[in-house]
């Protein structure tokens, strides 16, 4: 009887599913790296469980423990805390759903590859004739700049609306692209921890539609 009762509300489910192929959503980011992603995505449902597509988003620090500095000159303000824009291909893989009421439950994933912008530059303020203030601005190519990534969790569908939320994994390095820095001999890698595997949680917010 269980069995008959779960084919049912999974057919019901797919019913629905079946006639959306486009998908839209938003994605907010905390991780381990005192970091926060947001980015916004399409993703072309091939089959009810299965899409494919790309996002455009945003990741920024905030927070650093210490900053760039040495004798007369340190990293300008502005430029304490690293951020970067990038582009996510990624693709959606979700079970088949569980209908509780007008609720449709299922578990969530979407493995990515986190693309930034291959070019960092920060501004150097040098007080040598203090409290006179000069600008100089130096610049990078190195570093990581694309990462793989993975977001796991449960997903929660009413009509053409849909919540995903869970556990995030990544190899990026935000400080990748600083440690390439240097300025008068001084390295900034000294400056920033070491590297750790980026970890948090992620919430989404999706809208199906035909």
């Amino acid at each position: 009887m269980f069995v008959l009762i779960a084919l049912c509300t999974t057919i019901h489910a797919r019913q629905f599913e079946d006639s959306t192929h486009h998908r839209a959503s938003l994605s907010g980011l905390l991780t381990s790296s005192d970091a926060w992603q947001v980015d916004l995505a399409y993703h072309y449902m091939i089959f009810p469980y299965l899409g494919v597509g790309a996002g455009i988003g945003r990741w920024g620090n905030y927070y650093v423990d210490g900053y760039a500095s040495g004798s007369n000159w340190h990293i300008s303000s502005d430029d304490e805390k690293p951020w970067n824009i990038y582009l996510r291909p990624s693709i959606v893989l979700k079970s088949p759903a569980l209908k509780i009421k007008d609720t449709y439950l299922g578990i969530y994933a979407e493995p990515g590859l986190m693309m930034n912008i291959p070019y960092h530059s920060v501004y150097i303020d040098k007080t040598t004739n203090w409290p006179e203030t000069k600008s100089e601005k130096i610049s990078t190519s190195k570093g990581q700049w694309c990462a793989m990534d993975l977001r796991v969790g449960i997903y929660v569908n009413v009509g053409h609306c849909g919540i995903s939320a869970g556990y995030t994994m990544s190899n990026f390095d935000i400080y990748s692209q600083r440690r390439h820095l240097s300025y008068n001999g001084v390295s900034f890698s000294q400056f920033y921890s070491k590297k750790s595997f980026m970890q948090g949680a992620y919430l989404t917010l999706s809208y199906y539609f035909e």
